[in-house]
């Protein structure tokens, strides 16, 4: 299992808390894969606590390094198992009577040499993927729709990963990829569509072009820059893959948002490369390892522009959009498949 180097935004930013005068978001919670911790956090043995869309789920690793991701109260007299609860073996343990359920949520022993009761935790479906940790939610409770695909295979270096707390739902940040004006205007960069955007179920994909300085023409100057493949995976996952042969290397980055309460989402944002052709000599392939420490700091300084914004924002149901905005309509759409009925009210996770 590869180790996360993981960073912790400071918790004094201010796009951490909401404006007190923003509303409360109209848009319920969204149904899908959330990433609530990074495969390294979670270690053989550990216990660990997590927000998911206002609940705490609680994960844990048993020390053959089997995972496994629960609702957090007992069922026998109701203790959190996130606080104070152990791993012993494959069992986690109640910190309350020291009652032990196995991997599959069933009470297999008590403290009292007595045969334990028909008793069983609430688990939750997860996967483990480019290690990360997803669980499935769904307000109406239906099993996983989907599956999480990887993009971090093998030969890509050990990823960089990055949390930052932010007052925005979900779909603000994905909306935020179709959004192709605001490159320009906050991030003095222009995105240069390579052909249409592609739906295909949960996915949402199209490709693009960074171009620098807010720059939309000269085409023929930018020909050598990569293409930046985007594929929007529900809505608390975005892939972007880029293949910069020329460079000698390939870049995998994954950012994924999780509601943690109705005004609240956690951002993890995951970036590897893989050195190939060229980039296999010595000093390409030490950029290549070294490169994701220098993509996080610079992907901060976007991040923290738009998250300023989204923090004192609301959500506009009907747009005024004008010609060069992206296409923000398509993926409002498409983004309807990933909620309840209108005016469903925020459910629990799971």
């Amino acid at each position: 299992m590869s180790r996360w180097k993981r960073r912790e935004r400071d918790p004094k930013d201010p796009a951490r808390a909401p404006s007190p005068s923003k509303e409360q978001p109209q848009l319920p919670y969204a149904n899908g894969w959330f990433a609530v911790a990074t495969s390294g956090e979670v270690r053989p043995g550990k216990v660990l606590t997590r927000r998911l869309k206002g609940e705490d789920v609680v994960l844990y690793r048993t020390t053959s390094g089997r995972l496994s991701v629960v609702r957090p109260f007992c069922p026998h007299l109701g203790a959190h198992l996130g606080h104070g609860g152990t791993v012993r073996g494959d069992n986690l343990v109640c910190p309350f009577h020291q009652f032990q359920f196995d991997p599959e949520g069933t009470c297999v022993r008590t403290a009292y040499d007595a045969p334990p009761p028909r008793a069983r935790l609430a688990t939750l479906d997860f996967r483990e993927v480019d290690d990360l940790v997803f669980v499935w939610s769904h307000a109406e409770g239906k099993a996983p729709q989907w599956e999480v695909e990887g993009i971090m295979g093998s030969g890509f270096r050990t990823p960089r990963c990055t949390r930052f707390p932010l007052a925005a739902h979900p779909q603000d940040v994905a909306e935020n990829f179709v959004d192709f004006g605001h490159f320009g205007t906050l991030h003095k960069v222009s995105m240069a569509p390579l052909g249409d955007q592609e739906i295909d179920g949960h996915l949402m994909r199209f490709q693009y072009q960074i171009r620098p300085g807010g720059e939309r023409a000269g085409a023929k100057r930018y020909a050598t820059l990569p293409a930046i493949r985007v594929t929007l995976e529900g809505i608390g996952s975005v892939r972007v893959e880029a293949d910069a042969m020329k460079f000698g290397f390939e870049l995998r980055a994954r950012m994924s948002v999780t509601p943690v309460e109705a005004d609240r989402s956690d951002m993890r944002v995951s970036v590897a490369l893989r050195p190939t052709g060229s980039g296999r000599r010595p000093v390409a392939s030490l950029v290549a390892a070294v490169a994701p420490y220098i993509f996080a700091p610079a992907a901060a300084v976007d991040i923290r522009r738009d998250a300023a914004i989204w923090a004192h924002s609301r959500y506009q149901e009907q747009p005024r959009l004008a010609q060069g905005d992206g296409p923000i309509m398509p993926f409002r759409r498409w983004a309807r498949q990933f909620y309840g009925e209108p005016g469903q009210a925020p459910a629990r996770a799971g």
